[in-house]
């Protein structure tokens, strides 16, 4: 994964986070880097427009609260990503007050709506805040892609709507990066594409691996939590392919983004209590290691935070929210270890080293960050008896977080366990469990005659007809072991190609 872990903390809990340090540092911790929020609900206690002129196509704006927020966002590391309107669950849009809402499409005017997305990107250029990120609709889907399939009619609607006001944003800002989620649906790309659909800077989709309360078994949601959406099938184009279909029409390679994503994505019969539970932070965690393997930009969670002692609403009936963390006492359930174990130590740019696993009971994913070998290793079987786990390839002192099953999901106590080990030992845990190893980079001395004045002691290697080449050993990178190699002509162009061991 190319990119730094994400979350989505839920605005509604915007004041009680706002003030909360604990949260804050909880959050920067973890890593996030992409924090989404919903800009125009009046559920959030933040929408900035508080009223809108139809006729004028100019809104009344407060932007107090989002400022505040936004510049917290910043402090902790990560960036917002704004959603600019939502589909309310009856299908109805959830837009400011006063606009309207065109009878012929059951969606906002084009202008009025591009007038209304422009003037967030104005306010956050004047104002000097980088704000990068934007979906002008949550879920769009749902309008134009029914049970039955996708209503081409519709879906040509929500394209002028998108068109107008991707083109009125990037006039004020053609930095900004747009796109809607649900563009990696096979035929939602494929017409957006054909049909002059405006640029998109991302695709995105929603990954929830089970619609309803326990309608998937343990293991069948750890089975959907690589594939579903990550990868190729007949609905979905997979991460690579989206990117790949993409860049075939346009001529532009773009991101992907899981923007908004849980095991569960129940709401009549409440969450799944799973969520909270081990199964629930192995789920993620092989969500996040299939992203990282198959290149996803951003993974976003649902969300950052929720409450356990009061049933507030029927999503608490069962389970205890959508949360990452424990609003009562701010105390993480376990996903939000996974994502600090990943969010602390992976970062732009990190070089993924191969590793394999024995047992399909276990999967792993290793990268380096920062000169320290990552190795995180996630048991996907609830063994009942505690095991013993041995790593090979290690070298020397490993240190080790872990969170299993030793430790129950309801116990005030749950934490990460950390400790030392020696690379040739063992590690005991039980049941479903994710670890993450850290190690020092071993030496790896280059090999006699590497220093040669020319390729005879390389293998593999071809000098194009015509060209003379050196070899030298040097280390123009700044690193322990690389080589710096130059040919005729690059010399004559005045270049030097550097490469890292």
């Amino acid at each position: 994964m190319n990119s730094d872990w994400i979350t989505w903390i839920d605005s509604s809990n915007e004041y009680r986070a706002r003030s909360s340090s604990v949260q804050r540092e909880l959050a920067q911790n973890a890593g996030f880097r992409l924090v989404r929020v919903f800009g125009t609900s009046s559920k959030l206690s933040l929408p900035p427009c508080t009223s809108w002129n139809e006729t004028a196509k100019t809104g009344t704006w407060d932007w107090v609260h989002v400022d505040s927020l936004t510049q917290m966002i910043f402090e902790i590391g990560a960036e917002p990503l704004f959603c600019l309107g939502l589909l309310a669950q009856n299908m109805s849009q959830v837009i400011p007050e006063g606009m309207a809402i065109n009878s012929g499409t059951s969606l906002p005017y084009a202008d009025s709506w591009a007038a209304y997305c422009r003037e967030w990107v104005k306010h956050f250029k004047e104002i000097g805040l980088p704000v990068r990120f934007y979906e002008t609709i949550n879920e769009p889907w749902m309008y134009f892609y029914p049970p039955a399939g996708i209503d081409s009619r519709k879906l040509d609607y929500f394209k002028d709507v998108f068109n107008a006001a991707a083109r009125a944003m990037r006039q004020e800002n053609p930095n900004v990066f747009l796109g809607f989620d649900g563009s990696n649906r096979r035929g939602v790309l494929d017409y957006w594409l054909e049909n002059g659909g405006e640029a998109l800077d991302f695709i995105s989709f929603h990954k929830y691996d089970s619609g309803t309360v326990e309608q998937y078994s343990s293991e069948e949601l750890l089975s959907r939590a690589e594939t579903y959406q990550l990868t190729n099938s007949s609905y979905f184009y997979g991460i690579q392919d989206a990117r790949e279909k993409y860049y075939d029409a346009r001529g532009k390679w773009i991101p992907v983004f899981n923007s908004e994503s849980n095991l569960d994505s129940a709401s009549e019969a409440g969450t799944d209590p799973r969520i909270q539970q081990m199964v629930g932070a192995v789920w993620l965690a092989l969500v996040l290691k299939t992203g990282i393997l198959n290149g996803l930009d951003y993974s976003v969670y649902f969300n950052f935070g929720a409450y356990a002692h009061v049933e507030r609403s029927s999503q608490a009936s069962r389970g205890v929210g959508f949360g990452m963390i424990n609003l009562d006492d701010n105390q993480p359930w376990y996903p939000y270890y996974v994502q600090e174990m990943i969010g602390s130590n992976l970062a732009v740019g990190d070089q993924i080293v191969e590793s394999t696993s024995s047992s399909p009971d276990f999967r792993s994913v290793a990268w380096v960050h920062n000169g320290k070998l990552n190795t995180l290793v996630i048991c996907k079987n609830d063994i009942a008896d505690a095991f013993s786990l041995k790593l090979y390839g290690l070298q020397g002192t490993l240190n080790y977080s872990k969170i299993d099953n030793s430790i129950t999901w309801d116990n005030e106590s749950r934490t990460m366990q950390n400790g030392t080990m020696d690379s040739t030992g063992s590690l005991t845990m039980k049941g479903y469990t994710v670890a993450l190893f850290q190690s020092l980079m071993p030496a790896m001395p280059l090999e006699e005659g590497f220093e040669s004045s020319g390729f005879s002691k390389w293998t593999g290697t071809l000098i194009a007809s015509g060209e003379t080449a050196t070899v030298s050993a040097a280390k123009p990178c700044g690193d322990s072991y690389s080589v710096k190699f130059t040919t005729k002509r690059a010399r004559e162009n005045g270049v030097t190609v550097r490469a890292k061991c």
